[in-house]
């Protein structure tokens, strides 16, 4: 007497389909999970890089007189990378903060390659950094080193966050390196160097969703990093909102994130 197999029953397409809903779900859990874990760290990993980018600061005041300057530019203000490139400059040593008495009185400021003639030990004046090399990425930290500039054009450096994103930077921009930075007989401050209203600086960290703007000016100007409806236009925290994008030529946003360094 035979018996018989029972015939095995395969899945249905219902429940095939049910089986790929219920792992791509998980899928996105896990990956939603590791991206915000991901960007827990970065958050305090750029926490960190900006306390010791403000502390190298804080050291270069207390050697040359005042915090890192932008170079004499003579503009009001946007998204101009020179900020980026001439914090990383003094920070790592490779510009210094020059005070000179002038003939028509008062005192001119400028930035002067490590080595200038003009400083002491000239040529061969060797450079001081505040801040270790690789301690804050850069651009390009492989062709990063204290002797990669000895003077005239030098790589475009700045320092970049976790994401990959560059730090800003706001603080003064020096007038001519033959103009006063305060007027001989009234002791106000003169432009461009006025433009700054605090005396302290701001590092912002762009986050994870930075848009870089195709036009720089389009991007937030000085008082854009704050509140400036009222009567004193620099007296908030340097936040920039998500929802940030108010230029008139700007699609926006161009700043996401609430990660700042702000000393008063």
């Amino acid at each position: 007497m035979s018996t018989r197999t029972p015939a095995r029953r395969g899945f249905t397409l219902i429940e095939l389909l049910l089986v790929i809903a219920i792992i791509a779900i998980l899928a996105s859990l896990t990956f939603s999970l590791f991206k915000a874990a991901k960007n827990g760290n970065n958050k305090a990993t750029a926490k960190g890089e900006i306390t010791a980018l403000s502390t190298a600061c804080e050291m270069y005041k207390k050697m040359y007189g005042d915090y890192p300057c932008r170079n004499t530019g003579g503009i009001a203000g946007g998204d101009d990378p020179q900020f980026r490139k001439d914090l990383f400059d003094q920070v790592m040593g490779r510009r210094v903060l020059v005070s000179t008495a002038i003939s028509s009185g008062g005192t001119a400021v400028a930035l002067k390659n490590y080595n200038d003639a003009s400083l002491p030990g000239g040529s061969t004046r060797k450079m001081k950094p505040f801040l270790n090399v690789g301690a804050v990425n850069s651009n390009d930290n492989k062709s990063l080193g204290l002797n990669d500039w000895s003077g005239g054009a030098a790589a475009a450096y700045e320092f970049r966050d976790p994401w990959g994103n560059p730090y800003d930077y706001r603080y003064r921009i020096l007038p001519s390196s033959s103009t006063a930075i305060q007027n001989t007989s009234t002791g106000v401050y003169v432009t461009p160097f006025s433009y700054w209203l605090s005396p302290g600086f701001l590092i912002v960290s762009c986050g994870a969703n930075f848009v870089e703007p195709s036009n720089p000016v389009d991007a937030p100007a000085f008082a854009d990093y704050w509140d400036d409806s009222g009567a004193n236009p620099m007296s908030k925290t340097g936040v920039v909102p998500a929802t940030y994008g108010d230029e008139a030529n700007a699609a926006g946003p161009f700043r996401s994130d609430n990660i700042t360094s702000w000393t008063n």
